[in-house]
């Protein structure tokens, strides 16, 4: 994974969050509705940048049990 790919997903994330909390609550009340659709948008927006975290430290800690 590159560097700026991993900015880029990033901030994809940090807009998706506050997108998802806009729409959660302005547009669709805080209803049941405003949670389900406020999920999805942190699932489709948050979800990759989570997955390249958790590839970045499984490589992380690879590198450092070779050294060991």
């Amino acid at each position: 994974m590159t560097k700026s790919s991993f900015i880029i997903k990033g901030i994809v994330a940090l807009i998706g969050c506050v997108a998802a909390a806009y729409i959660g609550q302005e547009l669709l009340g805080g209803g049941a509705l405003g949670w389900v659709v406020g999920g999805a948008v942190l699932g489709v927006t948050a979800g990759p940048f989570l997955q390249a975290l958790v590839q970045w430290r499984k490589e992380k800690d690879a590198v450092r049990a070779k050294r060991l």
